[in-house]
């Protein structure tokens, strides 16, 4: 129901947000932060209107919840943004990364968002990219409900979102990949899951009727 999908959306947000924000805190604390940047990276250009895309993944992951809210299908794609949080919060622990490019605070329309951005986050939390990883389960999730013009349309829309990690100087491209890897992982396993009760459930019933 949409209430549940609220729920379960409101729940899953809240979590997110104090395991992301953990993890920026803890690594602030630390001095065995490490570095990952080619020196290329430095010419990928700040743009400042990039951060609307980048920002509009919040409102895409609220969506992905309210659509096809069949309780198997919900607890499927909420299962896989756990997995991606736990799996990233775990690597930015281990392996903590710092963003090393100082951010421009540009001036006109674009400015608020920015210094918003930058009072809710820290320059760590970098590989996995978690806004390409979200980007992924999410782009699984809406996709199949569009089709011909509008999946193109967001498709593209989605491109600049994940170009928008750079572009916005939150990451380096190496977080990237490993946000996409991870966030295919994220899937793979909650689908195993998902299909694992099912799976035993048929054997059970066939040794009953053995």
């Amino acid at each position: 129901t949409r209430t549940e999908a609220a729920l379960r959306l409101g729940a899953t947000g809240i979590v997110f947000i104090g395991v992301y924000t953990l993890c920026n805190q803890l690594t602030h604390l630390r001095s065995d932060i490490g570095q990952a940047v080619f020196d290329w990276e430095r010419a990928i250009p700040f743009v400042p209107w990039t951060i609307v895309p980048y920002l509009s993944l919040i409102g895409f992951f609220a969506l992905s919840f309210m659509v096809r809210r069949q309780r198997a299908q919900l607890d499927c794609h909420a299962a896989a943004v756990a997995i991606d949080l736990l799996l990233s919060a775990a690597c930015y622990l281990l392996m903590p990364l710092r963003f090393t490019f100082d951010r421009p605070l540009p001036d006109g329309a674009w400015g608020p968002l920015f210094a918003l951005l930058a009072a809710a986050d820290l320059p760590y939390n970098r590989a996995p990219s978690l806004h390409i990883s979200v980007l992924l389960i999410v782009w699984l999730r809406l996709s199949p409900q569009w089709e011909g013009w509008k999946k193109a349309a967001f498709g593209i829309w989605f491109v600049l979102i994940a170009l928008s990690v750079l572009t916005t100087y939150q990451h380096h491209v190496i977080d990237v990949p490993a946000g996409l890897l991870v966030g295919a992982a994220s899937v793979a396993l909650a689908r195993r899951m998902a299909t694992e009760p099912q799976l035993t459930t048929n054997s059970g019933d066939r040794h009953g009727k053995a």
